[in-house]
């Protein structure tokens, strides 16, 4: 009778254990998955950003002005997300400081709709890296606490790179 009951005992602690790891290797999954998630929604915000980008190019070169960044398909460079993020988010500083600058050399009425493209692409590009970077810190933040950390090692999980996000600059565009 006292073998059945400590059998028992040690079979309900395995079962608990099996359990707990189940569930937290489908909550690593399901995290993996919305980072995928956001992962895909970064990639067709920051290709929306650089087409924007790439349209108001040739709008200050009709202008006459110089000094005016390089966007080129940054795709075809091989860059990574985090990569592609920066570059863009410095080409937009510059571009919207050009703009700034030469606000009265500028045709607006092809201008004015592009900035508010661009903007209303970095409300969004700002939402989906918030949501990347949370899902991305709940994994690191369960890959450093035990017993979470032990199913990383043996399921071999990656951790992910979140964002460094960056503010942008804010210039006085105005409405024309």
């Amino acid at each position: 009778m006292v073998y059945a009951i400590i059998g028992g005992v040690i079979v309900l602690i395995i079962l608990i254990c099996v359990i707990m790891v189940l569930a937290y290797k489908n909550k690593y999954n399901f995290l993996y998955i919305k980072v995928k998630e956001a992962d895909n929604n970064l990639d067709i915000l920051l290709q929306k950003k650089e087409e924007i980008l790439l349209k108001i190019v040739p709008i200050l070169e009709d202008a006459k002005i110089k000094d005016i960044p390089e966007v080129i398909k940054l795709k075809s460079k091989r860059i990574d997300h985090h990569e592609l993020y920066q570059e863009l988010m410095d080409m937009t500083t510059d571009i919207l400081k050009i703009i700034d600058d030469y606000e009265d050399k500028l045709d607006f009425d092809k201008l004015d709709n592009l900035i508010d493209k661009l903007n209303e692409n970095e409300n969004d590009l700002r939402a989906a890296l918030k949501y990347y970077n949370d899902n991305g810190e709940e994994i690191i933040y369960l890959s450093h606490k035990f017993p979470t950390n032990l199913i990383k090692i043996f399921s071999h999980y990656q951790d992910i790179e979140t964002y460094k996000l960056k503010k942008r600059e804010t210039f006085e565009v105005l409405k024309h």
